[in-house]
């Protein structure tokens, strides 16, 4: 039976071409046969000309530009498909998102972060700019890895994803300050390091660098797809679920209804603001 897996990024694709067609060979090149992954970005107009890299360090923005997520991916899954990929290190909303969808929705920097740990007694992580460096750590602390990571670094050159998107042709720039972070990397102590972001993590598969002498470099895009996979064939063949219980917790059908009907009535009332 085949797959169809929703990839939501948080960059705006329709601009990002170089982006969006990487992601598409990236799938071609590593998924299984059956298995169709649907890439989608973020709403262009609500980002003002700017990238995410500038404007998700801030929580409000953040709160404000990704809460349209939640929406699209219970679209995705009332259109049969059968799996959600959040592929961002943003991780918009995942306990609000696995708590109203029964397809699984697997979080980019989560399964990489559970790959890793299957790979490498301690590991490192590499993003963008130096204000990326804290909300990483935060990230790697809420899912409680922070004795598996032996360091965090950024890019020399800081860049966001407009200034990727045009490296993913003219690499040679963002590689070399990659590989810096990975030789200090190695002698921090990390036995793997992973690009912690999505055209980052591209531009490094692309140029056939790994490893690193001994240190692994792992594709946490090609894990999201290939992940996403095993929990599919998981669900139908173990028939697991989501567990209820806690964070995840799916609200009942009534309260869903009411909570829908207060979201649509302040949309309605936006409209008729702007009018």
């Amino acid at each position: 039976m085949g797959m169809r897996i929703w990839y939501q990024s948080m960059t705006q694709l329709a601009t990002l071409t170089n982006y969006r067609k990487a992601l598409e060979e990236h799938a071609k090149k590593y998924c299984s046969d059956g298995t169709k992954i649907v890439f989608n970005g973020v709403s262009e107009d609500n980002y003002h000309g700017r990238m995410p890299a500038e404007v998700l360090q801030y929580s409000y923005a953040k709160l404000i530009l990704q809460t349209e997520v939640i929406d699209i991916c219970r679209a995705a899954e009332k259109n049969k498909f059968d799996a959600v990929i959040l592929g961002s290190f943003s991780e918009p909303f995942l306990p609000e998102i696995r708590s109203l969808l029964n397809i699984p929705v697997i979080s980019m920097p989560e399964c990489t972060l559970l790959v890793a740990c299957s790979m490498a007694e301690k590991f490192a992580l590499t993003t963008l700019a130096p204000a990326n460096v804290k909300r990483v750590k935060a990230l790697v602390k809420r899912h409680g890895l922070e004795s598996r990571v032996s360091g965090y670094y950024s890019l020399a050159h800081p860049v966001d994803e407009d200034i990727l998107n045009v490296a993913l042709k003219k690499p040679k720039q963002v590689v070399t300050d990659f590989l810096a972070t990975a030789e200090q990397a190695k002698a921090d102590g990390a036995d793997l390091i992973v690009p912690a972001e999505g055209v980052l993590n591209l531009i490094i598969g692309r140029s056939n660098i790994n490893p690193i002498g001994r240190l692994s470099v792992l594709d946490c895009v090609s894990t999201s797809f290939l992940y996403a996979e095993m929990m599919i064939n998981m669900q139908r063949r173990l028939g697991i679920g989501i567990g209820r219980m806690g964070s995840y917790a799916m609200p009942p059908a009534d309260l869903l209804a009411e909570l829908d009907a207060v979201t649509q009535a302040k949309a309605s009332a936006k409209v008729k603001t702007k009018k």
